[in-house]
C-alpha cells in the first residue's frame, strides 16, 4: 500500500518547457536588463529636467516682457504729465495743441498717437486728424480718468480710426485750483510692445501674445500675427491663462503647435502677455539623444541574443543536436558510424567515447550475422532499375518500422509518390528516356530526403515510397514540398504534360501505430492522400489528415 501510495504521488516527467538555447537567452537578458532600465531611468531624468528649465525660462521671459512693459506704461505716464502741465498752465489753440503734440510725440516709436479732450469727452487736438472732433466721453478709460483725478489705462481695444487694436491712456490736466480743464490722450503702438517682448526671446519655435481679458488676441510675433483680432475665448489656452495672474501651461496654442507656455498679467490692465516655447524644439536635443541611446540599447541587446542564440547553438545545442543524430542512427541500425570522429568539448567528449563503445560492442555481435546475410538481403530487395528497396524490401522494412513505432508510440511518416502522366512520357520519349526518368526521379528523392527518410523504395512502375520514421504530418507534408521542388527543379521535358516538365504527385500520412493496428492502414490513408493529390490537378501534395478533414467538413 506504502509503495502504491508513492508512485501514484510522484509527478509524471514531461517534456522541459524552454529549450537550452531560450534559457541562455533569458540569462542574457537578464544580465542586460539593469543597464537598459539605468540608462532609460536616466535618459527619462534628464528629459523631464529639461522641461523644467525650459518652465523657469518661459516665465522669466513673460516676466521680463511685462517688465518691459510695465517700463513703456511709466514712461508714457511721465510724457503725459508733461504735456498735462502745459496744457493747465498755458492753454492752447488748437493749431499750437497739434503743434506741441507732434513734437513731442512724433520720435517716440512706442506712441502711435497724443491728444486733448475737454471734459465733456470732446477731442480738441490731436497728432491724427481724423481724432479732432470725436467724443470718448463714454469710453470706461476717460470715465476712469475724470473719477480717480490721476492716470487711467484701458483695457485692449479696437481703435476708432484703424480699426487696430490699440492701448489708450489718459491724464487729467489740473488746474492750480484742482479744477480739470482736460484730459491729455495717448494711444501706444502695440506691435511695437510685442516687437520689444519678442527681442527679449532669441530662441527657434518662440512665440509672444498679448490677450485681452476677453480672450481677443491683440498682440504676437512671426507666424500667429495673421490671428490678430480674433477672440479665443473657448479655446483651453485663454481659459487657464485668464484665471490667475501668471503661472506655466504645456498645450496646444491658438495655432495648434503644442508649447510651453508662461503667461504674467500686464500692470493696470486684464491683459496677459504670453511666451510660448514650442514643444518640439525644447526636446529636439534630448529627444535625439533618447533616440540614439535606444538605438544603442536596441543594438546591445541585439548583439547579445544573437551572441546567446548562436553561441548556445554552437557549444550547447549542436554538440547535443549532434550526439542525438549519432544515436538515432545506432538505434537504426547504423553502426559504422562514430561520434569520437568530431572534435568535441571535454564535457561531451565523454558521452561520444560511450556511445562509439556500444557501437562497436553491437557491431562486433552482429557483423558475422549481418555479412553473411548481406548479398542475399540486397539481391531480394533492391530494385534493378532505380538500385532504391523494391516492393519487398519496402514492405519488410515498413513491417520492421511499423512495430518499432507501435513500440516507442512515435509517430510512422509514409509518402507515396507517383510521376505524373508517366505512361504518355512514355509513349512519347520511350522505355530508355523513361527509365531513365525514373533513376533520375528515385536519385533527387534520395538526396532531398537523405537525413529524414530510412527508405526510399520503388513501390512498382512510376510509384515510389519513402518510410519517414519520426516525423508528423506537418513534418512530413513539408518535406514532401521540398521533394516536389526538387522534382519540377530537374526540368526533364514532357510536352505531353501541362507544366511542360516532368512533375510528381505525393500523398503523406502519419500515424501512431494503435495496438493491433496494421501497416496496411497506413499505406491505405496515403495512397488516399495520393489519388486526392491527383484529382486536384497533379504537381501537389496532399496529407491525409486534411483529405479527412475537408470530407468531413
Amino acid at each position: 500500500m506504502g509503495l502504491h501510495a508513492e508512485s501514484s504521488n510522484t509527478p509524471a516527467r514531461g517534456k522541459p518547457r524552454l529549450s537550452i538555447r531560450a534559457r541562455l537567452i533569458i540569462v542574457a537578458l537578464v544580465a542586460v536588463a539593469p543597464l537598459m532600465f539605468e540608462r532609460v531611468r536616466g535618459l527619462e531624468k534628464a528629459r523631464a529636467e529639461r522641461t523644467e528649465h525650459a518652465h523657469a525660462q518661459v516665465i522669466d521671459m513673460a516676466r521680463s516682457g511685462a517688465e518691459a512693459q510695465r517700463e513703456v506704461t511709466y514712461s508714457l505716464r511721465a510724457l503725459m504729465q508733461v504735456v498735462a502741465g502745459l496744457y493747465a498752465r498755458t492753454p492752447l489753440q488748437a493749431a499750437d495743441c497739434n503743434h506741441v503734440l507732434t513734437d513731442l510725440a512724433g520720435n517716440i516709436p512706442w506712441l502711435r498717437s497724443m491728444g486733448v479732450a475737454g471734459v465733456n469727452g470732446q477731442i480738441t487736438c490731436a497728432t491724427d486728424p481724423r481724432a479732432i472732433g470725436l467724443n470718448i466721453a463714454d469710453r470706461p478709460y476717460f470715465q476712469k480718468a475724470l473719477g480717480s483725478r490721476d492716470f487711467a489705462l484701458s483695457d485692449y481695444l479696437i481703435d476708432r480710426l484703424d480699426a487696430i487694436p490699440s492701448l489708450v491712456a489718459a491724464l487729467p490736466a489740473m488746474e492750480s485750483d484742482g479744477s480739470i480743464n482736460g484730459v491729455v490722450l495717448a494711444v501706444m503702438n502695440l506691435q511695437w510692445i510685442g516687437d520689444l517682448a519678442a527681442k527679449t526671446v532669441q530662441r527657434s519655435g518662440t512665440s509672444v501674445l498679448l490677450v485681452d481679458g476677453g480672450g481677443t488676441l491683440v498682440a504676437a510675433s512671426g507666424d500667429l500675427k495673421g490671428l490678430l483680432g480674433k477672440n479665443f475665448a473657448d479655446h483651453a489656452l485663454a481659459k487657464s491663462i485668464l484665471t490667475g495672474d501668471e503661472g506655466t501651461e504645456t498645450r496646444a496654442g491658438f495655432d495648434a503647435v503644442r508649447r510651453i507656455f508662461a503667461y504674467v498679467r500686464v500692470p493696470r490692465t486684464e491683459a496677459r502677455l504670453v511666451v510660448g516655447l514650442d514643444e518640439a524644439v525644447v526636446h529636439r536635443d534630448i529627444d535625439h539623444e533618447v533616440t540614439i541611446a535606444y538605438l544603442q540599447l536596441a543594438l546591445f541587446g541585439t548583439l547579445v541574443l544573437l551572441a546567446a542564440w548562436f553561441g548556445g547553438e554552437q557549444l550547447v545545442v549542436r554538440p547535443i543536436r549532434s550526439l542525438a543524430r549519432t544515436a538515432a542512427r545506432f538505434g537504426r541500425g547504423d553502426l559504422r558510424v562514430r561520434a569520437a570522429d568530431q572534435r568535441w568539448m571535454k564535457e561531451f567528449a565523454p558521452l561520444a567515447v560511450a556511445l562509439d563503445d556500444m557501437a562497436r560492442k553491437l557491431a562486433a555481435r552482429g557483423e558475422e550475422l549481418q555479412i553473411a546475410n548481406q548479398h542475399l538481403e540486397e539481391l531480394a530487395s533492391l530494385d534493378g532499375l532505380t538500385g532504391l528497396a523494391n516492393r519487398r524490401g519496402f514492405d519488410r522494412q515498413l513491417e520492421d518500422e511499423w512495430q518499432r513505432a507501435a513500440e516507442g508510440q512515435e509517430a510512422l511518416a509514409l509518402m507515396m509518390i507517383d510521376i505524373d502522366h508517366f505512361k504518355l512520357y512514355n509513349d512519347r520519349y520511350g522505355h530508355v528516356r523513361g527509365d531513365a526518368c525514373l533513376r533520375a526521379v528515385g536519385e533527387t528523392l534520395s538526396l532531398v530526403t537523405l537525413e529524414d527518410a530510412i527508405l526510399v523504395a520503388r513501390y512498382g512502375g512510376e510509384e515510389f515510397a519513402l518510410l519517414l520514421p519520426g516525423l508528423g504530418i506537418a513534418q512530413a507534408t513539408a518535406l514532401a514540398e521540398e521533394a516536389r521542388h526538387a522534382i519540377e527543379d530537374l526540368l526533364i521535358t514532357h510536352d505531353e504534360s501541362s507544366h511542360g516538365y516532368v512533375t510528381i504527385s505525393i500523398g503523406v500520412e502519419s500515424l501512431v501505430p494503435r495496438k493491433g493496428q496494421p501497416a496496411a492502414d497506413l499505406v491505405e490513408a496515403a495512397d488516399r492522400a495520393l489519388y486526392a493529390a491527383k484529382r486536384g490537378g497533379r504537381n501537389s501534395v496532399a496529407a491525409n489528415d486534411a483529405l479527412l478533414l475537408s470530407e468531413a467538413c
